[in-house]
């Protein structure tokens, strides 16, 4: 039956035109339709998530033409949106490709982002930054015409238009070099990693990747996509764009990452460098402490001076 719900949204999905119709909302076999107002998407989800249908309609249409401008995207057509709080038709929808720490997927071949909800509702990653990653991919596959790019710069891409950087990440890149295992960014280009850990560490270096390479111009983004589509070549594309290789970029950017965290990772396992900070915590809470008790004293003299102050 639930494998029935989502062939007749299919079927329904094949027939609806590159745009969608003023918004509405219509039942099909259990589920909602939610046609946006201002943008190509259809939103299928179940009753019980209306109001997150809802949120992620204005989220795509609030983002989708600032983050294809930022590509040097001009059209893009209809992309189908599923909510489903439901384990099997999720993994129905995927195909199983998706480890379990993922929240969403994309498939740009079928222009489909899908959402397990329950996950999504969990996760500490809002979901204005779910929308806008899985929307990235949609719009750089559609900006290079289906070719090919390492998996490293579609999901570092992601990242940075979805504004999803964090301390997390940061710490995460730390602790990869304190044991000595910081990995190329060219190591990611297979399939996703299967542990979570794993793969908060590929997503931040990947994230550093292309912060480098469009730090300074940002404009080059919209060079090296045209160059791709043109050329079906990112490694050329990469060197007519920058003026090193993809190989070139990963030995800098490696050294980089090791004398921008390095310094940190060699604090953190020193036993030295813990007794200071523990020390410097200890100084700090009992500054405050003595600083609290004379507030409280000062208070207890002013009321026996006058009852009626407080």
């Amino acid at each position: 039956m639930k494998r029935l719900i989502i062939i007749v949204l299919l079927c329904l999905v094949s027939i609806h035109g590159a745009y969608a119709a003023p918004s509405s909302t219509v039942g099909s076999e259990g589920y909602g339709t939610l046609l946006s107002d201002d943008g190509p998407f259809i939103i299928h989800y179940e009753p019980r998530f209306e109001r997150m249908a809802r949120r992620v309609d204005e989220l795509l249409t609030g983002s989708w033409k600032e983050l294809a401008r930022e590509i040097g995207l001009e059209r893009v057509d209809t992309v189908n949106v599923y909510i489903t709080g439901d384990e099997d038709v999720y993994r129905s929808l995927h195909g199983g490709f998706i480890p379990e720490w993922g929240a969403a997927y994309c498939n740009s071949g079928r222009r489909e982002i899908g959402l397990n909800a329950d996950v999504v509702l969990k996760s500490p990653r809002p979901i204005r930054i779910v929308i806008k990653h899985e929307l990235s991919h949609i719009l750089l596959a559609d900006r290079v015409a289906g070719a090919c790019v390492p998996r490293w710069f579609a999901e570092g891409l992601a990242m940075r238009q979805a504004g999803e950087w964090t301390f997390g990440h940061q710490w995460g890149l730390v602790s990869a070099i304190w044991a000595k295992r910081l990995p190329y960014i060219e190591d990611f280009d297979g399939p996703l990693p299967r542990g979570a850990s794993e793969a908060h560490l590929a997503y931040g270096i990947s994230y550093c990747a292309v912060e480098e390479l469009l730090r300074e111009r940002p404009e080059d983004l919209i060079t090296l996509t045209a160059y791709v589509r043109d050329l079906e070549d990112f490694d050329r594309a990469f060197t007519l764009t920058f003026g090193e290789s993809h190989g070139e970029f990963s030995t800098r950017l490696h050294t980089q990452l090791l004398n921008r965290y390095g310094t940190t990772a060699v604090l953190l396992r020193s036993v030295p460098y813990w007794g200071v900070m523990t020390l410097l915590f200890l100084v700090v809470f009992l500054i405050k402490m003595y600083r609290g008790r004379r507030k409280l004293r000062e208070w207890e003299s002013a009321e026996r001076a006058d009852p009626n102050l407080f």
